[in-house]
């Protein structure tokens, strides 16, 4: 195998991460799939200096308003059942009190992203309505990004 330049590498790097973060793949798929060793993939698994290591950002991912609201309602159980909690009670109600906030909005970046998807599918069925609709979706992504402020 020839030897890669600093960019290449950085590139691999930056979709070995993808890889591993958001599509789950293990370091030995992700070794094979970019035809790098596993220890590679290991050593930037770590991060670098001053960075989480990419299970850190992987499980901060994964820790959707879903999942953390299950684990608040655990809490809240042992609250109920007379158990020890790790959180004290006022807590608890602070962060349920802000998770029923996040579960009233939607992300404008999420918005987007679903915008464009749609887009993307309405091209390829009916070219004409896609680029109909286009105005309407910045006008709704604009009041999206409103109720924000």
């Amino acid at each position: 195998m020839a030897k890669r330049t600093k960019t290449e590498l950085e590139k691999l790097r930056d979709i070995a991460e993808d890889y591993f973060i958001r599509l789950g793949k293990t370091g030995r798929e992700i070794a094979e799939l970019l035809e790098i060793s596993e220890q590679t993939v290991s050593t930037w698994r770590k991060g670098r200096d001053g960075e989480k290591s990419w299970d850190d950002r992987k499980r901060d991912l994964q820790l959707t308003p879903v999942k953390l609201k299950e684990l608040l309602m655990e809490e809240a159980r042992k609250v109920v059942s007379g158990e020890e909690s790790k959180v004290n009670a006022d807590q608890l109600s602070k962060f349920m009190a802000a998770i029923d906030r996040l579960d009233k909005t939607v992300n404008p970046r999420t918005v987007m992203s679903v915008l464009q998807m749609r887009d993307n599918y309405m091209s390829e069925i009916n070219p004409q309505r896609a680029i109909e609709d286009t105005e309407y979706n910045k006008m709704f992504l604009q009041h999206i990004i409103s109720l924000e402020s």
